[in-house]
């Protein structure tokens, strides 16, 4: 059986690069070097990250300390929250399962510390140390451009929307591909604290969720790369001239106090979006039910599934899983990543196999989701008006370009756990 999905697993990456060709803007002369290059990498990355056994210990420190971020902002909520973020509760529970968790207070009060947090270490130097760092080594490994770089490496740690904006200054002279580049690699990675965030909700299904997250950014990063450059080419010389990262803040006081309240925005923003989402769902599953049906009634997951089946069956996951991945594939598409996680920790524990969590934890892991889209496009069009036209264009492009960075993330691990011995 492993002998089967490993042969698909290869298939599927073959078939991946397949339709970067066919979106390409240079298919007569498709440079296929960028892709075999992100490819490579991620095998080697992922190698790395999960085997070398310094490196897994570092990983298992860091979790460590996420544990204790995640606990700080527990232990904020419930002076503010009470009972409803974990706190003792006045009364017995019906269903103690069920009784202390409550999304809007458990988890995204660690959006709000997180954020705060990040922007001390911004103004510290630290944070912008990391960046820099990261920036001048996609330089060299990957031939991005100084902005380039600095928008990619930024990702990871403060986001797809905060990123560009490091560069906002030279943003308009960016090449169509250069931008396309930042615009995949936004989409195909999580923000440090969208991970903390996913860490915490994955924590009772998949064990060291935060560090499987982690490692899908850092895996992800270059085949984004590779993709953009290969479907969209950068058409004018890379600016090599390093970005000079500035201070916003006044004081790690100011920091925090910017970084809590521009938080308490996205906080809002990611609740609003869950009720609205989540409610839409059940609203089309409702009407889908008023259709004739013999057994159980249609639903969107039913839709998704059989629709992306054989997205997930080239991803080599296990033939048992095809219709649950798929679904989970679609309502990550189609909403977002945190109404799929939702899901998958709410399936039954037999629903899916080990293999099947692991690769779609990994491909999950992305803000490649069609409203990202909109959010993405509106934020770079107010920093290149001229160039509105262009992002407008490139947005789907984009979408599908990191959605082919994730599917090709989760099928690297799937390869690598079948051939390797021991817990992934």
């Amino acid at each position: 059986m492993a002998a089967g999905e490993i042969a698909r697993a290869f298939l599927g990456i073959a078939v991946f690069i397949g339709i970067a060709w066919l979106v390409s803007e240079q298919r007569r002369a498709f440079p296929l070097k960028p892709i075999l290059v992100g490819v490579f990498s991620q095998f080697v990355l992922a190698l790395f990250l999960t085997r070398v056994p310094a490196v897994t210990a570092f990983f298992g420190w860091l979790a460590k300390g996420v544990d204790r971020i995640q606990s700080s902002s527990e232990a904020g909520a419930r002076f503010v929250f009470g009972y409803l973020s974990g706190g003792p509760q006045p009364f017995v529970p019906v269903e103690p399962a069920l009784s202390s968790v409550v999304f809007a207070f458990r988890a995204l009060p660690a959006i709000l510390f997180v954020s705060a947090l990040s922007a001390l270490l911004w103004h510290w130097k630290i944070l912008r140390w990391f960046v820099s760092g990261a920036a001048w080594l996609f330089g060299r490994l990957f031939g991005v451009s100084g902005p380039v770089g600095v928008s990619t490496s930024a990702c990871i740690f403060i986001g797809m929307i905060e990123a560009p904006l490091l560069i906002r200054p030279v943003f308009p002279q960016l090449s169509r591909g250069e931008i396309f580049t930042i615009m995949v690699d936004g989409m195909s990675v999580l923000a440090g604290s969208m991970m903390i965030l996913l860490g915490a909700m994955l924590a009772s299904r998949v064990p060291n969720a935060f560090s499987h997250l982690l490692i899908a950014a850092l895996i992800s990063t270059p085949m984004a790369i590779g993709l953009s450059r290969a479907i969209v080419p950068s058409d004018s010389a890379a600016t090599r001239a390093p970005v000079k990262l500035d201070n916003p803040y006044r004081s790690g006081l100011d920091a925090i106090a910017h970084g809590t309240l521009f938080a308490a925005k996205m906080a809002a923003n990611i609740a609003a979006l869950l009720i609205v989402f989540v409610g839409l769902v059940a609203l089309i599953d409702q009407l889908l039910a008023l259709l004739p049906h013999a057994d159980a009634p249609l639903t969107l997951a039913t839709i998704f599934g059989h629709l992306l089946a054989p997205v997930a069956w080239l991803m080599g996951i296990p033939s048992t899983d095809l219709q649950i991945a798929g679904a989970l594939l679609g309502t990550k598409i189609a909403l977002n990543e945190i109404v799929a996680y939702g899901q998958l920790v709410a399936l039954a524990p037999a629903a899916l196999s080990d293999k099947g969590v692991l690769i779609m934890t990994y491909t999950l892991s992305s803000f490649a989701n069609i409203g990202s889209v909109a959010i993405l496009i509106g934020t770079l069009t107010s920093m290149a008006p001229d160039k509105s036209v262009e992002i407008v264009q490139l947005g789907f492009k984009a979408l599908l370009a990191a959605l082919l960075a994730t599917c090709l993330t989760g099928t690297t691990v799937g390869i690598l756990s079948s051939l390797l011995i021991g817990s992934y």
